[in-house]
């Protein structure tokens, strides 16, 4: 194996915070940033303790290759265990399976052949290896003869569902039995050897298994005949199996487990508490399900998983939704939690990572000025360690500071964004990037985002829109988006750019639209539905064609949901069609920039080619960049430097020179 010596802007040292406030004045704008500060991927990322604490693995991004390391945190150099250049395959995650051995899952780009069908399908497939943490005595998990062979029958060969932590050899896995089963068994497998004994069968249509803390088999989540999500249960004894709940896609009686503390009979679960995502507790003993809430937020849905102590007992719930702050009931984890807090003031600080014995953890602390750095923090008060910058060039350089407002859509629905002005700005009549999100079951919170801070280090505000449909605003808010792609969700887009130039903030005549996947999609679409608004839109991975969006769905078990989001391909087929940049862009007036990865398993590549045959056909000034083996993250370092020197060329001709 590869092995790489310590890379530069590591650290170890113990630090003082920095503040994190505004300048009391505005300084003169600074020459822009280089480029390859905002492109690159995060110099570390996924830091994670070995269990006793003395080491660390963790992802860094040198250059055009991505390294799996680890590193002994007393001195030494650090050992490359991996590396890919992100292109064949990409680490998806990894974790200690014990003090000297790892467990990684990679995921790649595949192509399946459907059984019966001559058709042809794009997958993205992922595998399990085993490796020492010098990378030696490395195994395919499901193939232990070594990492060559067969591709394996399952799709995906990841799904740990309990990793038996005082084990240190075994890990519990959801597999089907053969290639012709669609539902899941549970396998206990040697991380070792690969030898796999079988622990639990099969239930109906069940995909994936949860266990308690006693590593029984306590949970079954699948799906019925008409695609809705059923959630089953069993006693102690794993005797009988009962339907704990069942709901179809979006729906607000959705009740979803998220796992056990020691006490066996009580499970968590995610399920709405005043129109919000909120965590409770069910006491299986019951025959009738009565949720007791846990714990909810003011505002915004929780989203996110259990977080434990070293004895198994549920501490907290890790919040992923837009308030990530992590919700602790447990009062050791509160103390040490408000202990780093004060040691590294004004920011976010999230406990990512804990060492078996609980006297050390690792920190990632961010502010929406300032990228993520990672530090070492004692339970003993000691100052904390910085691991390592994820940009370290942008330390001590002025960044845009996200700030959040809100405005009255045209039917009255509130609607929530982040505003980024440039640095040193005085925020009047200046070009503005509208910068719509992705998914669209997401939203884009006060976290640093690389590509907002890029635009505008060049000198154009950012808005970031989180349009009705956006995630963590609740049920109704959800519920406003089902079905209204290109239709009120875009006109959110419209109505914020109104609200922007009515604060005198944005220059109405340099506005642009940029996206990625679904914002894509509204990127093409603003200039479809909306060509006098902006000058210019660019856009990469997007989807662009809704009838043949839905009509792929439709042959998968998506089907259903996206029937519930987006529409039927035969009776809602006027709309869809309505609602297609590629059918409309005989309306564009502006130029338009599309880039796609071939391999994208996300936003199929065929939907830009679409795209760039309808504008060729129609006349329309365009430029469509194919990035071969590239996907859906622009996980490869070239594209990415790619796509930035193209926005910053695309943002300087619609838009001009920022002042």
């Amino acid at each position: 194996m590869q092995r790489r010596s310590l890379l530069q802007h590591m650290a170890l040292g113990a630090v003082a915070a920095p503040s994190l406030g505004f300048a009391a004045t505005e300084p003169d704008r600074a020459a822009p940033l280089p480029l390859e500060h905002f492109y690159r991927r995060p110099l570390m990322e996924r830091v994670r303790l070995s269990p006793d604490g003395k080491k660390i693995a963790a992802i860094i991004n040198n250059g055009s290759q991505s390294l799996l390391i680890t590193r002994n945190l007393a001195g030494g150099a650090i050992v490359t265990v991996m590396n890919t250049d992100n292109l064949e395959f990409l680490f998806n995650w990894f974790r200690w399976i014990n003090n000297d051995r790892l467990v990684v899952s990679l995921r790649y780009p595949y192509q399946r052949q459907i059984p019966g069908s001559t058709r042809v399908i794009n997958t993205m497939e992922t595998r399990l290896l085993s490796l020492d943490a010098d990378g030696s005595n490395a195994i395919n998990v499901l193939r232990s003869k070594g990492l060559s062979g067969a591709t394996g029958w399952a799709i995906n060969q990841d799904d740990v569902i309990d990793w038996l932590p005082q084990d240190g050899k075994h890990i519990l896995l959801g597999l089907p039995d053969t290639d012709q089963d669609r539902d899941n068994s549970v396998f206990k497998i040697n991380v070792y050897t690969g030898a796999r004994q079988h622990y639990h069968g099969t239930l109906p249509d069940v995909r994936s298994w949860s266990t308690d803390q006693a590593h029984r088999v306590r949970i079954g989540v699948g799906f019925d005949d008409k695609s809705d999500t059923v959630v089953w249960v069993s006693d102690i004894e794993g005797k009988n199996w009962r339907v704990l709940s069942k709901f179809a896609p979006f729906s607000s009686d959705a009740l979803v487990p998220v796992g056990f503390g020691l006490d066996p009979h009580i499970l968590y679960v995610t399920a709405r508490h005043a129109g919000l995502l909120a965590l409770h507790t069910v006491d299986l003993r019951e025959p009738k399900i009565e949720l007791k809430l846990k714990v909810a937020h003011p505002r915004f849905d929780l989203s996110g998983g259990l977080l434990y102590n070293k004895a198994g007992e549920a501490i907290g719930f890790a919040n992923n939704s837009l308030d990530s702050t992590v919700l602790y009931w447990d009062e050791s984890y509160k103390a040490w939690k408000q202990q780093i807090d004060q040691a590294l003031p004004e920011r976010r600080n999230t406990i990512s990572s804990v060492s078996q014995d609980e006297t050390q953890c690792v920190v990632m602390s961010e502010a929406p000025d300032m990228p993520p750095d990672f530090f070492l923090c004692a339970k003993d008060g000691s100052k904390p360690r910085l691991l390592s910058r994820t940009f370290p060039e942008l330390v001590g350089k002025e960044l845009s500071f996200k700030q959040e407002f809100s405005f009255n859509a045209r039917d009255g629905l509130n609607i929530s964004c982040y505003l980024s002005l440039p640095p040193g700005s005085k925020g009047k009549n200046l070009p503005f990037v509208v910068f719509p999100h992705g998914g669209p079951q997401a939203s884009d919170g006060p976290e640093f985002d690389n590509w907002v801070a890029f635009m505008a280090d060049r000198g154009y505000a950012v808005l970031q829109v989180n349009y009705r449909g956006s995630t963590g605003y609740g049920q109704a808010f959800m519920d406003a988006g089902l079905r209204r792609w290109g239709l009120e969700m875009q006109d959110d887009l419209t109505d914020a750019v109104a609200a922007v130039v009515k604060k005198g903030l944005a220059d109405p005549a340099r506005i642009a639209i940029v996206g990625a996947s679904y914002g894509g999609y509204a990127a093409l679409m603003g200039v479809c539905k909306t060509p006098k608004l902006y000058q210019g839109a660019f856009a990469f991975a997007p989807v662009v064609d809704l009838v043949e969006l839905v009509a792929d769905a439709g042959q998968f078990r998506a089907r259903e949901s996206v029937r519930r989001q987006i529409g039927e391909a035969s009776d809602d087929k006027p709309r869809l069609k309505e609602t297609s940049p590629n059918l409309l862009a005989a309306k564009i007036e502006v130029p338009v920039v599309l880039i796609h990865g071939t391999h994208d398993r996300q936003a199929e590549y065929q939907h830009s080619v679409w795209m760039a045959d309808s504008l060729k056909a129609n006349g329309k000034k365009h430029k469509f960049t194919t990035q071969d083996k590239g996907d859906h993250q622009l996980s490869h370092l070239p594209y990415r430097k790619q796509l930035f020197e193209q926005l910053e060329a695309f943002l300087l001709e619609t838009l001009g020179k920022a002042a």
